[in-house]
């Protein structure tokens, strides 16, 4: 007797600038995957629950104060944090919808100045991602977006050097980009038309 193969999960993750949607769309998304039958959850990087998480928030709310090297280790460790749970997750079936993962510690990463081989070589080895979506708002208009601005969301200058790193990384990585500016109903109809394109669900 023959057992179907189980059907490996898969990872979504959603990147982009600051305040472009990316959580509004990761829980649309959540929804519209499981009205489809999907197993399906939602990892928030960072994680702030975990020690590490703590700290990091620490640092973003300056209270806490580590050199730009740090920060990134911070974040890449805070994702190895949860590999054990993805893998098991993936193992599944399940699909895991990320908001943001390791493609923003290269975009900010680098445009805090740090060499990207070093910043992509922190988490090599984690799950790797099926798709990619960047949700991508001009830093004049996220800056306007955000009520209340962390460490790295208040420095302009940073955002519009990661705004270029994403722009200049989702071609060299085949990122899909998308326009955060537009309506969030545009933005969820876009998104779903390619998980559903790319994921076949």
């Amino acid at each position: 007797m023959l057992f179907p193969v189980a059907t490996k999960g898969k990872i979504v993750v959603l990147e982009g600038t600051d305040k472009a949607g990316k959580t509004t769309q990761s829980r649309m998304l959540l929804e519209a995957l499981k009205n489809l039958g999907k197993v399906c959850v939602i990892i928030d990087f960072p994680d702030y629950t975990t020690h590490i998480g703590t700290e990091i928030r620490a640092f973003l709310d300056n209270k806490r104060e580590y050199p730009p090297e740090a920060k990134h280790l911070l974040f890449s460790a805070n994702r190895w944090e949860k590999k054990k749970e993805i893998e098991s997750m993936l193992e599944n079936g399940t699909i895991v919808v990320m908001n943001r993962y390791w493609q923003s510690n290269l975009a900010y990463g680098t445009a805090n100045g740090m060499d990207p081989n070093w910043i992509m070589r922190l988490d090599k080895g984690l799950p790797k991602e099926d798709l990619v979506i960047v949700l991508l708002v001009n830093p004049a208009i996220s800056g306007k977006r955000a009520e209340v601005q962390d460490a790295f969301e208040s420095d302009s200058k940073l955002a519009t050097s990661a705004y270029k790193n994403y722009t200049k990384y989702a071609k060299q990585f085949k990122w899909k980009v998308l326009d955060g500016s537009k309506s969030r109903e545009q933005v969820h109809q876009e998104i779903m038309k390619i998980v559903r394109n790319k994921l076949k669900v």
